[in-house]
């Protein structure tokens, strides 16, 4: 049975590489999640971090942030808004051209890679610098280098020279930026390089390829790690109810949403 080219995120690697199963279920057979996808705290943590990157995005995009829109926030996003415009990363006047929210989509094998970025600086010296924004529990340095976010963000950033107007773009030229709003004044800097570069590109398409070689398998592998089931929602479809809850830790933050299963429209077919 065909199954159409896919959009690959990095929560899609993520998923593939912590059980295969889990992403058959979650981006082929778009299965909506069995149980109620978050507890309330979570839920108010996201809706928060969402209302934060919205207005960081209204921000850099020079519309103007409406009195109702802090009047009618909670104290902890006006804690980061505050800490936000006190110690922003990169103003409006100091780049070449920012884009906010922007997404880039690079071809690999049959598949497209896809990743939104908070924000997409062009310097005045050719360079391009990617800023994200988190809410949630800083990380350090060297966590997020072996974060797929980063690995995948840099690498596609690296292939978009062109596409964003930078035809000779080398990879020492871009770097990635985590500003967390719980440590506003200590960004962690993500510097890239050629060697790098090809070593990720290369496993990111091994990982496509081996993706587009399962297509056709009715049924993908459960993962013989359990502590992965702990967190995952699918797990009732596997016959794994029985391990314990941990959800929070991984709805952290808004990049877990981007592709959710319930805002994606059904494939035309889908495997059985």
């Amino acid at each position: 049975m065909s199954v159409s080219p896919l959009t690959i995120s990095r929560s899609g690697l993520t998923d593939f590489l912590a059980c295969q199963r889990r992403f058959q279920l979650r981006y082929l057979r778009r299965l909506p999640w069995p149980q109620e996808p978050h507890p309330s705290e979570t839920k108010e943590r996201l809706s928060l971090g969402d209302r934060f990157h919205q207005l960081v995005e209204r921000h850099y995009l020079g519309l103007p942030i409406l009195a109702e829109d802090l009047d009618t926030a909670e104290e902890k996003l006006r804690r980061w808004w505050d800490a936000f415009l006190r110690h922003q990363p990169v103003g409006r006047g100091q780049a070449a051209q920012l884009l906010p929210e922007a997404t880039v989509t690079v071809p690999v094998g049959n598949h497209d890679l896809i990743g939104r970025f908070d924000l997409l600086v062009l310097t005045h010296e050719g360079e391009l610098h990617l800023y994200d924004w988190k809410t949630g529990k800083p990380r350090s340095v060297a966590a997020l280098q072996q974060d797929w976010q980063t690995r995948l963000y840099l690498a596609l950033a690296a292939k978009s020279g062109t596409a964003l107007g930078l035809p000779n773009l080398r990879p020492e030229q871009v770097r990635l930026t985590y500003w967390y709003a719980q440590e506003p004044t200590a960004s962690r800097v993500i510097r890239y390089d050629t060697a790098v570069h090809e070593t990720a590109w290369a496993e990111i398409s091994q990982l496509v390829a081996q993706i587009d070689a399962m297509l056709p398998e009715p049924v993908w592998p459960l993962t013989s790690d359990l502590t992965h089931c702990a967190a995952c929602l699918y797990r009732a479809y596997c016959g794994r109810t029985e391990t314990p809850k941990i959800i929070s830790d991984i709805l952290e933050e808004r990049e877990f949403w981007d592709d959710a299963p319930w805002q994606a429209e059904p494939l035309e077919e889908e495997l059985v």
